[in-house]
């Protein structure tokens, strides 16, 4: 290829790569680079981790254990360790760029990864024209699974180094008959890319390996097909010289995998592996191959108008990463296409056990083998999407969990559609480049060739344009992260631990909080006992929601467990920013916890509940927040705090609510089993207003709604004398 074209092809892909970005990173752009990429949860999580990695080179922090969940050791292993992804985020934060701004940089470059490794794998690599490789590679970088992954999951941007894994794979296999520098190099390189890559993020590499095996089973299966089975079969599993290549390089691949194993493995025993049950709740229904989203730009308001129940079910999230309709269609005509014109290619096996594909007697040029690798990639896509597929709670996905390892650690199994996307890109881009080459070299007249490329062309526009979301991908800034730090004082001196204090009006989501500690704990190189990944520490789950009564008590069991009291050992008002010493503020924590020991006494069971505005009529499914008032007429203090720290909600004090049909006379409790806790305690004597969120049968019709207190692992205090409320209600 000559120079001058080489430059050519170099200032487009440039140019289109920048502006298929422009618009993927808009509103980043428009907010003049203050929003980041994903949300304040796992996104930002993923910013921990990577400034946990420039702590590690920097000296100042320990490799498995970062300073969340003090004093656990080993909790990198709880969730994605992102090593790939930290080494041009350290090299950033060494040149003095600030975490939000290099972690921001970080995103913005995997995504420029990806474009450039895609465009050399379909370019260079199988020789398409540039038309094709510019669409399969927006169809992989910028498809819609990936607008709808950057707004959340911003560890799935692993999936841009997959390029870079075919393109070793496919050096390493031209070189694979001779010995070369160019294969061995490839051959290294894969070697070290399959467990950085798994290192970086597990599903990414797990369901990259696996796709590897599925393609290798669905080669393996059309070798023996289309050739003599048996020459093949002693060529690839039989001859020694075939392992003797390959050896070296697992070798080398299982002491990269060292680091990977030494994270895992720990967390793997601590846990152990997910069950079947918990998996199929995110396996994909036939619907959910179609499910983009509500926010598709094209689809999405029809599929959810259509399927009304789509965004309800559970982890319904996870669930979006479906193919959009038209790419779909394109996809499975272009698959019969590959499959139907591979029928009839053979394989040989030459003396020198390379293989040669024939077609016709003659030696397959390369237009007809990338059509084997259309098709070979085809059937490997459609057999993953069989093996997800729930139909009526059944799927073969249970033999995957059972037979192949480390698919139990694998929860949200549609994510393997992320990786995927670049077999079905690639088959795509495969497919147009035949297309265009049959609309050129064939002997149509000008109009009919004119117009063949219109319609490639407006298809493929169509199959880009669709891939196109107008849900938001970049939901916290930093400036919001600013603020919060420096709403912050300078910790005292001697604290080495912190823990954040429940503040009343602090409107934030748990897992906000608990991160906010874990930058904070980074920002000023403390440990926190806080903490937000993928596992809780055991015996942790009760602080991670520090709007709750349980939470002081848990906290207080954390410390007395771990010894941590000592002067050492801060908490932090998260609202006023203020620190104040665990040793002083340790007495004045008991009394907040106000904690319910054990069974009250008859005199105790004493609530007077009365409602201050729940309606008599109400929607069908409607979701009311209402206030009920609640004074404790006994002689003991009552909290939603339960004393036991194995059962945090054992003794405590709780409403509930049910409703009865009208004509019914059950007068039993059961069914009661929705609670809400107390907001604060209730000394002896005291009322208090509280909300309570009451949601409507679905069912029109004459109702009582009953309101009662309870006292959790004890009794009801209906039965103990003290009736809650009984209201009529008509349910339109």
């Amino acid at each position: 290829m000559k120079r001058s074209k080489i430059i050519f092809d170099i200032f487009i892909y440039a140019l289109i790569g920048l502006l298929f970005g422009g618009i993927f990173f808009q509103q980043i752009l428009f907010s003049h680079f203050d929003l980041l990429l994903g949300d304040v949860g796992d996104a930002r999580f993923n910013g921990v981790v990577l400034e946990h990695w420039w702590q590690v080179f920097h000296g100042v922090a320990q490799w498995l254990s970062p300073t969340f969940f003090f004093p656990v050791q080993g909790v990198l292993g709880y969730s994605e360790a992102g090593f790939l992804n930290a080494l041009p985020y350290v090299a950033l934060r060494f040149m003095g760029v600030e975490p939000l701004t290099s972690y921001q940089i970080v995103l913005f470059a995997l995504v420029a990864i990806g474009w450039i490794g895609t465009v050399l794998f379909l370019r260079y690599c199988l020789k398409l024209s540039i038309f094709p490789t510019i669409v399969g590679t927006a169809l992989f970088v910028f498809s819609n699974s990936m607008a709808i992954a950057a707004s959340m999951h911003t560890q799935l941007f692993t999936v841009y180094y997959i390029p870079y894994l075919a393109i070793g794979i496919y050096v390493f296999l031209r070189n694979f008959a001779k010995v070369t520098f160019i294969g061995t190099v490839a051959g290294i390189f894969v070697a070290i890319i399959v467990p950085a890559i798994f290192y970086t993020s597990y599903y990414i590499g797990w369901f990259s390996l696996f796709f590897i095996l599925l393609l290798s089973g669905v080669g393996y299966v059309w070798a023996i097909m289309h050739s003599d089975g048996k020459a093949v079969r002693q060529c690839i599993v039989w001859k020694r010289g075939n392992w003797q290549k390959l050896l070296p390089y697992c070798v080398l691949s299982t002491i990269c995998f060292i680091p990977f194993l030494l994270t895992y493995i720990p967390a793997l025993r601590q846990f152990g592996v997910r069950s079947y049950q918990e998996i199929a709740t995110m396996l994909p229904s036939f619907i959910d191959y179609v499910n983009i989203g509500p926010n598709n730009w094209l689809w999405g308001k029809t599929l959810y108008s259509t399927f009304v129940g789509l965004g309800s079910r559970p982890m319904a999230h996870e669930l979006t990463k479906g193919v959009p309709a038209c790419l779909l269609l394109v996809f499975l005509v272009f698959s019969i296409y590959f499959i139907h014109k591979t029928r009839h290619y053979q394989l040989t096996v030459a003396q020198d056990g390379t293989f040669k594909i024939i077609v016709n007697g003659n030696e397959a040029n390369q237009n007809e083998k990338i059509t084997i690798l259309a098709a070979g990639l085809s059937l490997a896509v459609l057999l993953a999407w069989l093996l997800m597929l729930k139909i009526h709670g059944f799927s073969l996905w249970w033999l995957v969990v059972k037979l192949i390892p480390g698919a139990a650690g694998i929860r949200a199994v549609c994510r393997f559609q992320h990786v995927l996307a670049f077999p079905l890109a690639i088959a795509i881009a495969i497919g147009l480049h035949q297309s265009i080459n049959y609309a050129t070299g064939h002997k149509h007249s000008c109009v009919k060739r004119n117009a063949w490329l219109v319609a490639i062309s407006v298809f493929s526009l169509l199959l880009v344009v669709e891939q196109f979301n107008t849900g938001s991908v970049a939901n916290y800034s930093k400036q919001q992260q600013c603020d919060m730090l420096a709403g912050i004082s300078h910790p005292p001196q001697q604290a080495k631990v912190f823990a954040l204090l429940p503040a009343e009006g602090l409107k934030k989501l748990p897992y906000e909080a608990q991160i906010d500690a874990m930058i904070i704990a980074q920002k000023y190189g403390l440990y926190t006992i806080n903490g937000y990944s993928g596992q809780f520490p055991i015996n942790w789950a009760g602080i991670y929601d520090f709007g709750k009564p349980e939470y002081i008590v848990c906290l207080n069991s954390w410390i007395q467990r771990y010894d941590l009291e000592s002067d050492q050992l801060y908490f932090l008002d998260a609202k006023m920013g203020n620190w104040l010493s665990a040793m002083n503020s340790h007495p004045l924590l008991h009394e907040r916890m106000a904690l319910m020991n054990g069974p009250l006494e008859e005199t105790g069971f004493a609530l007077v509940l009365s409602a201050r505005n729940v309606p008599t009529q109400w929607q069908k499914n409607e979701l009311r927040q209402c206030a009920i008032r609640v004074k404790n007429n006994g002689n003991v203090t009552l909290s939603s705090a339960g004393s036991d720290f194995s059962v945090p909600g054992k003794y405590a004090i709780r409403l509930s609510y049910r409703w009865i049909e009208a004509d019914n006379s059950v007068q039993s409790l059961v069914g009661l089993d929705n609670r809400t806790a107390l907001p604060t305690a209730v000394k002896p004597k005291a009322e208090i207003t509280m909300n309570m969120e009451i949601k409507a049968p679905s069912r029109p019709g004459k109702y009582w709604l009953e309101i009662e207190a309870v006292q959790e692992s004890v009794a009801w205090f209906k039965d103990k004398g003290s009736p809650g409320i009984r209201i009529d209600v008509e349910v339109r």
